[in-house]
């Protein structure tokens, strides 16, 4: 422990005058930091003496003299003239800094200084022993679940082996995240797992509710709560409550993490970041406990960010970890981490180094200390952990040491402080979000699949009102779009081969599975309805709102059919792309319902009356754009005769831009060698194709398509890309003409005002969205939807920040107002974790609908579900019919973000939210069956309707599930 050395000239006046007192240089007195137990039980800080005459202390004595009362003490028979220990009063030096003249009486003579005492509480320091689940990082991936289950048992054994130790030296073990808890209950022997559920029960094992580490800010909202799906369900088995979700080595959260532990009673969050890497101003939240306000104004949790996770790692594991780092041989990988001395390389340093900081600290006036004990990523256990805790307690009163869980920390805080604690309401933008830019073609991709996932789920509900959706199916495909966007890409050196390219192969093959299932579940969903050699063609809505819109039918249909024709017989309006596909415009499609066509062989009447209007311009009478034919960006979007696009600004509109590692916007390449021809050409769909050479690309085609009677803008582009290991960034620019705009972020659950609604700490170089953002002022405005790139930057080409970046001045403090806007598409910035450099053909899409008027967020979150959720055709059984349909009545500001079957078909769940400001009354109806009962969750509870006629309220901006039991 810290020790400090205080010697002041003048003797305390008033408590001893200095008679008798000689050569007092003889004398030091040494205050420690920590509180010993004194012979009457109570705990008093320690101070040392140091003598430095030559007299003999046989007989001598010490004296102290305080406002707190004085003491006399004999000089212990084994202390020596550099060691003479002293146990002060009990209340000196606790709660605030005291002054005391120490002496040292030998015979006739008197050694005196006055001595401050700094301040110390009585600390109680609670460890939260874990591993670091970071799958893939140090090892492949199925070595880390080999060592993460292994951890399980040892854990276990531990707990066993301790139980009669004093209770704050006994092992508890958390596995951080559900995933190796899941991982061995799905994998080992039954009577393995029945003592893994009884070491739950009992406390010995703690889950936390997600299921691994990621980023919440680019999940979706389903996702959000998928993500602790099987935290919950081990919470149902074992009735052990998951109150706190654990996030570890990742800087920054969503708010929307907030909406969906309130949805599901998780009440607090402890985030243990990385410390240094990447990690923007992340620290500033360090030690200050606060309640987190939901986007809804009402949700909250407890979040809690007590340093980093590494003081563990850096005063022990670090003699440990390298050994095991990337070793594949199972044999070599060591069980448990254990030395002879288990006090050797323990918190001494870190505590003396964080202590007297806190104290000092008058935001944080808490006497708990909480600190993580974590070897590294994915190593073994510290089984000295409750001996050096057992020793420590023994010959120290305080700082007290405490094995604990994370829900005990926190339940510490909000016991003792809850009603003092300030609050914060924001979104903690994330900082590891750039990594998902290095696979960007997969990532791209999974966005959409998640949104396909979910439209399944309210598809089978649709066409399968009584039966149970195949859940284990939809579960697996949950779990592998999960540990698709968990925080760990690739090898910790990206350079080391082969095990780089094994664990990036599993890592990949996380994507590829959740899209099969995905894939499989849609054709289960329309497997009774479908006939492949019908002429009938079924469009379906899975939204609360009448829909129309383009319809594309594949290659392979519209190859037999050319043409269609409405319920009532009259021919509808069709084009053949030149991809082969077929396009038609559905209208009025009703909400969570369905339209009939019949299709027709023979190619449909073609009106060229909507076409372009010079090879630079499209016009559909509705908007106008006009392609620079220098660099391929759109410089002009008229719509209602204003223009939407800044003049003034250094990028247009689907700007490309290529910067090199840190590199300004100043230094951004712009496509060369521009080629525009027309694209599409027809009754519908009308596009120009502005082909180039472009940096880091062996070439670019961009795609800007209009559709009929639509004021949306499509953009299509397409990277061929160079596999380059150089630091790079691809970014597309849009510099909308909105003076004084406030930029609004869709964002999980909920939207967040730019810069406004973002915590101090969050990042701003870089921000995720979900599906839209919308920059407006009172008078116009665009809402601008990127399908596959989840980033972007605000203003300028911020994301230009290479390696670690601690305390970087890089990192922007506070976002200026601005109207332009970079979708920061892929780039390979990352030193270790993620792939060196990508290529091939990448896919970039972007939707951009201009507006006259203020901001409406029901209509910018309509235009964004439509871009993400389009209409579904299939061919369907002439005798098809919708058995049990589902109305939602409520305003158009509630949005049914899923609506799913269970339970053998004894359940259905709707769940809604509000894009309201005020609580929204609802209520639900059935054209034919009607349930036994409605019961809806509310903050991890059941609230039963008297009726199922009965209406209820979604929260204004909350989140609420409805369960219907049949």
């Amino acid at each position: 422990m810290k020790t400090a050395i205080i010697i002041v000239g003048m003797l305390l006046g008033g408590i001893y005058t200095s008679q008798g007192a000689t050569n007092p240089d003889l004398l030091q007195v040494k205050i420690h930091d920590f509180y010993k137990y004194r012979p009457d039980g109570k705990a008093g800080r320690s101070i040392k003496l140091v003598y430095q005459g030559d007299k003999k202390l046989e007989n001598a004595k010490v004296e102290i003299f305080s406002k707190k009362g004085n003491e006399t003490f004999p000089i212990a028979v084994n202390a020596t003239p550099d060691s003479i220990p002293v146990l002060l009063a009990p209340a000196i030096g606790v709660e605030q800094t005291d002054t005391i003249v120490a002496s040292l009486v030998i015979g006739n003579e008197r050694l005196s200084q006055e001595v401050i005492v700094p301040s110390m509480r009585h600390w109680t320091v609670y460890i939260y022993p874990h591993s670091h689940v970071d799958i893939g990082y140090t090892n492949t991936q199925e070595n880390v679940e080999f060592i993460h289950k292994r951890n399980l048992d040892v854990a276990m054994d531990l707990a066993e082996k301790t139980a009669n130790y004093p209770e704050d030296a006994r092992f508890r073990w958390n596995p951080e995240v559900v995933w190796p808890v899941e991982r061995y209950l799905n994998s080992e022997s039954p009577e393995k797992k029945k003592r893994l559920l009884k070491a739950i029960k009992d406390g010995t094992i703690s889950v936390d509710a997600g299921y691994v580490s990621t980023n919440t800010s680019a999940s979706s909202d389903e996702e959000l709560l998928q993500l602790f799906h099987w935290g919950k369900k081990i919470e149902k088995e074992t009735g052990k409550p998951v109150r706190t979700m654990v996030q570890t080595d990742i800087p920054g959260m969503s708010w929307g993490v907030v909406t969906a532990a309130n949805e599901l009673g998780i009440d607090y969050v402890l985030s243990l970041f990385n410390g240094s890497d990447r990690t923007g101003w992340t620290h500033e939240l360090s030690f200050h406990p606060f309640w987190w306000i939901g986007p809804d104004g009402k949700s909250k949790v407890l979040f809690l960010q007590p340093g980093a996770y590494t003081p563990g790692a850096l005063a022990k594991g670090k003699y440990f970890w390298p050994k095991l780092a990337g070793q594949i041989d199972r044999s070599k990988l060591f069980p448990v981490v254990q030395t002879e001395h288990p006090r050797e390389n323990f918190v001494d340093a870190y505590l003396a180094e964080m202590l007297p900081k806190l104290e000092k600290d008058k935001e944080y006036p808490y006497d708990i200390f909480p600190m993580t004990w974590c070897m590294a990523d994915n190593t073994p256990i510290d089984v000295d952990l409750p001996d050096a805790v057992k020793s420590w307690n023994e010959e120290y009163a305080y700082p007290h040491l405490k094995i604990c869980t994370a829900t005990e920390i926190m339940e510490a805080f909000d016991e003792r402080w809850g009603d003092q604690l300030p609050t914060l309401q924001g979104d903690f933008t994330e900082y590891w979000t750039d990594g998902l830019g290095s696979s960007a073609e997969k990532t791209g991709e999974s966005r959409e699949v998640k949104e396909r996932l979910v439209q399944s789920e309210i598809l089978w509900s649709m066409l399968h009102p009584s039966e149970e959706e195949p859940e284990e199916m939809v579960q697996e495909a949950w779990r592998n779009m999960i540990l698709s966007t968990e925080h760990t890409w690739a090898f910790m050196d990206p350079q080391r081969q082969p095990i780089q390219d094994n664990i990036l192969k599993t890592k990949l093959g996380y994507f590829d599975t959740a899209r099969a299932l995905t894939d499989q579940l849609r054709e289960m969903t329309y497997e009774d309805i479908e006939d492949k050699n019908s002429d009938q063609l079924s469009v379906f809505n899975t939204d609360l709102w009448v829909k129309s819109g383009l319809v594309t039918l594949p290659k392979e249909l519209a190859d037999k059919y050319g043409s269609l024709c409405d319920e009532n017989g009259r021919e509808v309006v069709c084009q053949r792309l030149t991809t082969g596909e077929l396009v038609f415009f559905a209208e009025d499609v009703p909400a969570l319902g369905y339209k009939n066509y019949q299709l027709k062989q023979g190619s449909a009447s073609q009106d060229h009356a909507f076409a372009t209007t010079s090879p630079t311009q499209l016009d559909n009478g509705i908007v106008q754009v006009k392609v620079d034919p220098l660099s391929g960006d759109i410089i002009s979007l008229l719509y209602q005769d204003e223009e939407f696009v800044d003049q003034e600004a250094l990028v247009a509109l689907n700007s490309y831009r290529y910067l090199k590692g840190g590199d300004t916007s100043g230094r951004a390449y712009k496509p060369t060698n521009v080629r525009i021809s027309i694209g599409e050409q027809g009754p519908l769909v009308n596009s120009l194709l502005i082909e180039s050479d472009a940096k880091g690309c062996n070439s670019l085609r961009r795609e800007v398509r209009l559709v009929k009677g639509s004021a949306v803008v499509e953009f299509n582009n397409l990277v061929d890309k160079q596999a380059i290991t150089e630091k790079e960034g691809i970014h597309f620019g849009f510099a909308f003409n909105v003076p004084q705009s406030t930029v609004r972020v869709n964002i999980p659950w909920g939207v967040m005002e730019l810069e406004k609604e973002q915590l101090k700490a969050g990042n701003r170089n870089w921000i995720a969205l979900q599906r839209w953002l919308d920059v407006s002022n009172e008078e116009k405005g665009v809402t601008w939807c990127s399908l596959n790139a989840c980033s972007f930057e605000s203003g300028d080409l911020t994301a230009n920040i290479i390696g670690g970046a601690y305390e970087s001045p890089l990192w922007i403090r506070k976002l200026q107002p601005s109207s332009t806007i970079y979708s920061w598409a892929l780039n390979n910035h990352w030193h270790t974790n993620f792939r060196l450099f990508q290529d091939g053909k990448i896919e970039f899409k972007y939707r951009v609908w201009p507006h006259v008027g203020d901001y409406d967020v029901v209509s910018s979150n309509q235009f964004a579900m439509e871009q993400y959720r389009p209409m579904v055709a299939v061919q369907t059984k002439k005798n098809f019919k919708v058995k049990n349909s589902l109305s939602v009545n409520a305003s158009d500001k509630i949005v049914l973000s899923n609506y799913k079957t269970v339970n053998e078909g004894k359940n259905s769940i709707v769940r809604l939210f509000s894009l309201s400001d005020q609580d929204e009354q609802v209520s639900l109806s059935w054209s034919k069956k009607q349930p036994k009962s409605i019961v809806y969750i509310q903050n991890g509870k059941e609230v039963k309707l008297s009726d199922i006629k009965e209406s209820f309220f979604v929260p204004a901006k909350g989140a609420l599930s409805v369960w219907i039991n049949w």
